[in-house]
């Protein structure tokens, strides 16, 4: 296995490095062993036991990368997304990979976190995970995914953020989707944006406004009217 994944892996040190190989194993197929997330954590907390002596407190890669994939222990398996995300090699491919998996998990504060691991990854290819997320029925999955989408510029996403931002579910999923479209200088976010001017929920109006001045360099008052107006005639 490990001749087999070395150049898909950068070589970031022993501990590190078997970590990745292992995740490497599960999600590229560099070898014939664990095919499943519940065989994986077996097949990883085994390989730590040998390897660190025990099961001692200290964070390491290897531990870690074998939290991530435990839906049994879902508090243990958020912090592991969150602390490999942190790390240097934290969103090398086979790690981006393993919290696209992770975005599935059945906790949502597990997807949560693998939407924010994604956003810190700047990817554009990881736009679908984002998109998925923006639909999900948690709030706080829909939350974690508009602010990544912030920080992952792809136009599929417009959509779905335009979506989060016309719900009435949650005042803050809106306000995150709005600040999410400021990248997106269309004609379409406009019309999306003017349309919550005049929404009850002032955070919400008062973002979209902001936004909109950003984008388009224009300093009218907080209403649709105006805006309206000026979209027709900048066509």
């Amino acid at each position: 296995m490990i001749q087999r994944c070395r150049n898909r892996i950068p070589r970031i040190g022993a501990m590190k490095w078997v970590a990745a190989a292992a995740i490497c194993s599960l999600l590229a197929g560099c070898s014939s062993g664990p095919s499943t997330p519940h065989d994986f954590n077996v097949f990883m907390n085994g390989l730590l036991r040998r390897l660190s002596g025990g099961h001692g407190s200290q964070k390491t890669p290897l531990k870690e990368a074998a939290r991530m994939f435990d839906n049994a222990t879902p508090d243990l398996q958020r912090e592991a997304i969150a602390w490999l995300a942190k790390q240097p090699y934290g969103h090398d491919p086979a790690y981006l990979k393993a919290y696209q998996i992770a975005a599935q998990a059945p906790s949502p504060l597990v997807r949560g976190q693998a939407m924010m691991a994604i956003g810190t990854s700047h990817d554009p290819e990881l736009a679908p995970t984002l998109a998925t997320g923006l639909a999900d029925p948690s709030v706080f999955v829909r939350m974690s995914a508009a602010i990544a989408a912030a920080e992952v510029n792809n136009p599929i996403l417009i959509g779905p953020l335009i979506k989060d931002l016309q719900s009435k579910s949650n005042s803050q999923v809106r306000i995150d989707a709005a600040l999410a479209l400021t990248p997106y200088n269309t004609y379409r976010v406009h019309r999306a944006l003017i349309y919550v001017l005049d929404d009850a929920n002032v955070g919400v109006a008062q973002t979209a406004w902001n936004v909109l001045q950003k984008q388009t360099g224009q300093k009218l008052p907080m209403r649709t009217g105006p805006w309206l107006k000026w979209l027709h005639h900048s066509r």
